[in-house]
């Protein structure tokens, strides 16, 4: 198979997908939460974010292939961790693109007001699975154009709001250790996606290609939450409601600002349902799991995966029609499940990895992870913990 992306069109499939829904929903969120105290948290988060973007590059350059991390997981713990973190993965994409569907109807919703949430977030999906039939090189090289000017709109935007700030003032307000750790939790949803980049491993012209493509993302997404940020807690904003992300780009794009941010927070929330169901049709094609879920196009496009995915998602949004499911247990459900995957994969990498930065990195990153999944709904860690000791005592 002829290998189709390069640094600057993986990075194109990482910078947007990982920015994703999280630059549009977590930055206002946060701050209507704590105030100037999300400064602190996001310094936290995208620190961490950081080094867990260079260990899960490294594994992937060390252990190619569809399976993703999960190939480095086999190796260094075997076969049974392997379809355990693997699992986790899955589990964790049955409920997060949906979120992100319904993120992505709420946006677009002022212009279909007589189409349900759902049936909005339907019509996204198809969008998004015609989307994923493209040949990879060409979808590339559509998401780095598109990236490249959301990237550009908000770090000009957060720029031009900081530049005509007259006075910057910074006040902490006091949280619980509660608060804190929820915070944590939610932001946490920022760094989601890295884990699913080495799916795409077999995908590059070289090892070095991924390698280069992860530091360039993770340098360009670390400077658009933080400009963002630094933009809503100094800019001089209305104080007696809450903050809306909108406000942000008003001053440069007036009155097209309210189009402008429905198209970007559409095309943002694709690109992660791009970069996800994309990387985990991958991985459960690769696990081989029936002849079915194997099933690739010409293009190398796994379809059988790809279709089992599509029945979920469809079976999960008629529950949240049902009201079965709310758009804050999606986000909840599916944060537990990526931080348990993300634990597995910091594990393989403390046993992998010699002594030096990325072991004693994926210790402390493995240790802060452990803590914030403790924060995560009860009935997720119950699963959580079934799968694991299920796992553990199977022969």
């Amino acid at each position: 198979m002829k290998n189709n992306l390069n640094t600057f069109t993986l990075s194109g499939l990482i910078i947007g997908p990982i920015l994703g829904s999280g630059l549009i929903l977590l930055p206002p969120l946060l701050y209507n939460m704590v105030g100037d105290f999300s400064l602190i948290i996001w310094a936290i988060i995208l620190s961490l974010g950081f080094v867990f973007a260079l260990i899960f590059g490294k594994l992937a350059v060390l252990f190619p292939g569809e399976g993703g991390v999960s190939l480095a997981t086999k190796e260094a713990m075997g076969k049974k961790y392997q379809l355990l973190t693997s699992f986790y993965l899955i589990c964790a994409v049955f409920f997060g693109p949906v979120a992100v569907l319904i993120i992505a109807a709420e946006f677009i919703k002022p212009y279909f007001q007589n189409t349900s949430l759902e049936l909005l977030g339907f019509f996204i999906y198809i969008l998004t699975y015609l989307l994923l039939l493209i040949k990879i090189n060409f979808l590339g090289k559509l998401m780095l154009i598109v990236s490249s000017a959301i990237t550009l709109i908000f770090l000009i935007s957060s720029i031009n709001i900081l530049v005509n700030t007259n006075e910057f003032n910074f006040s902490l307000v006091k949280i619980s250790i509660d608060e804190f750790g929820h915070s944590l939790i939610i932001v946490f949803w920022s760094i989601v996606g890295w884990e699913v980049i080495g799916n795409y491993s077999n995908e590059v012209e070289k090892k070095k290609t991924l390698t280069n493509a992860v530091k360039l993302s993770a340098i360009i997404i670390s400077l658009v939450y933080i400009l963002t940020t630094l933009a809503i807690c100094f800019g001089e904003f209305p104080k007696e409601e809450d903050f809306k992300l909108v406000w942000i780009i008003e001053p440069i794009f007036q009155e097209y600002s309210n189009a402008i941010l429905a198209s970007v927070s559409m095309i943002l929330c694709v690109g992660t349902l791009i970069l996800f169901v994309g990387g985990v049709a991958r991985l459960i094609s690769s696990l081989k799991l029936s002849s079915y879920t194997s099933k690739h196009l010409s293009n190398n496009t796994p379809i059988g995966a790809l279709n089992f995915l599509s029945l979920i998602y469809i079976i999960t949004l008629l529950l949240v029609y049902f009201k079965i499911l709310s758009l804050d247990n999606l986000v909840a459900y599916a944060d537990g499940f990526f931080i348990a995957n993300a634990l597995i994969g910091l594990i393989t990498a403390v046993i992998i990895f010699e002594k030096g930065f990325f072991k004693n990195s994926a210790i402390i990153l493995a240790i802060l992870f452990f803590i914030i999944l403790l924060f995560s709904n009860i009935f997720i860690l119950l699963v959580i913990f079934s799968l694991f000791l299920f796992t553990y005592f199977k022969k």
